[in-house]
């Protein structure tokens, strides 16, 4: 076991994970975070995983769905040709509850700035809606 997810504000039902070229892993967690989604299930996240000295992991939260920019992100994350930036999708949430596809950036001094690139419409005939797990 590298991390235990058990604590509900760490995230909780962890996707598919990636690695960056310095060795820490990053995923998604379906539920957790910012509980106002999904009857106090949670909205889910993502997260960063740095080994620790002596062994061990730590984690670090990068980015928290509240549901109008998303919510319960499913499937792996892709780190862009520069290795810098972060995408994925949600299953939900956004402003007609379909999902969304986001773009994570590092800030400088630290953090990262989520930028929605797409929004699902409603379900209609011919339109996609709740993408699924990459």
């Amino acid at each position: 076991m590298l991390y235990n997810f058990g604590k509900g504000s760490d995230g909780t039902l962890p996707s598919g994970l990636i690695f960056d070229s310095a060795g820490n892993l990053y995923g998604t967690t379906v539920g957790g975070g910012d509980l106002s989604c999904n009857v106090g299930f949670g909205c889910g996240m993502v997260f960063e995983l740095t080994p620790k000295a002596g062994g061990g992991w730590k984690e670090k939260i990068l980015h928290n769905f509240n549901g109008k920019n998303g919510s319960q992100p499913s499937g792996s994350l892709i780190f862009d040709a520069a290795g810098t930036n972060l995408y994925g999708a949600t299953v939900f949430g956004g402003p007609s509850n379909s999902g969304i596809v986001f773009e994570l950036t590092p800030k400088a001094g630290g953090g990262w700035t989520e930028k929605v690139l797409h929004k699902f419409p409603p379900t209609s005939a011919g339109t996609g809606t709740i993408p699924p797990a990459a």
